[in-house]
């Protein structure tokens, strides 16, 4: 992939596309590499977004509502802190007033504002409108569980430098909860195409982890 910051660039550039205020486009652009670019990330980073974006590129065929996705891709870990519980809520606000800004459509940003809040459990409510794209969205947040050993090695790891300030004891206790959560779930994935293509490795992945902790 071509460099990581200018490819997240090119997208806030193609999301923004519609409006000219162009001096708090590259505002609202610069708090967002600025959060992104946080000393303690190791994961949720801009290397995260783009990963998603990646995913993205992929599946745009599938998107009926490319804006929100890409949006919500941008915003949903603009806050992201381990100490914290409600990461999700303050990013969805963080979205918002941003995109308020811009004078986006209030309907649109309160998609993306349910898109952002759905990673706090990766749950679709029924009354969801734009249940397909909440799912693809949400797949590509965790297609990180289905990677090949190596990436996947890579990424807990810098999940384990995330959680640094807490002990090997605690952290283990509170990682191998949230794993065997996932492993409790009916399906992983949400859509057909990613349960078909990646559920058994995700599956296998978290196992394999969780003999580690």
């Amino acid at each position: 992939m071509e460099n990581i910051l200018d490819y997240v660039k090119e997208k806030w550039r193609q999301l923004t596309a519609f409006s000219k205020k162009e001096e708090l486009k590259q505002q609202l652009w610069e708090e967002i590499v600025y959060r992104y670019s946080e000393q303690h990330r190791h994961y949720h980073n801009l290397n995260h977004i783009a990963y998603l974006f990646s995913w993205c590129d992929k599946y745009i065929d599938g998107i009926k509502y490319p804006a929100v996705v890409g949006f919500a891709i941008i915003y949903h870990d603009i806050i992201y802190d381990t100490y914290r519980q409600d990461n999700e809520e303050q990013s969805a606000e963080i979205a918002e007033a941003h995109l308020t800004q811009l004078n986006i459509n209030s309907k649109l940003i309160k998609n993306i504002r349910e898109f952002i809040l759905a990673t706090k459990n990766h749950v679709i409510e029924e009354d969801s409108l734009l249940k397909e794209d909440l799912a693809m969205f949400l797949d590509f947040d965790m297609a990180i569980l289905a990677s090949a050993d190596d990436f996947y090695k890579s990424y807990r790891e810098k999940i384990r430098q995330e959680y640094s300030k807490y002990s090997d004891d605690l952290y283990k206790a509170g990682r191998k909860l949230a794993l065997q959560k996932m492993l409790e779930m009916p399906v992983i994935f949400n859509t057909t195409t990613f349960r078909e293509i990646f559920e058994p490795v995700a599956r296998e992945n978290i196992k394999k982890e969780i003999a580690t902790l």
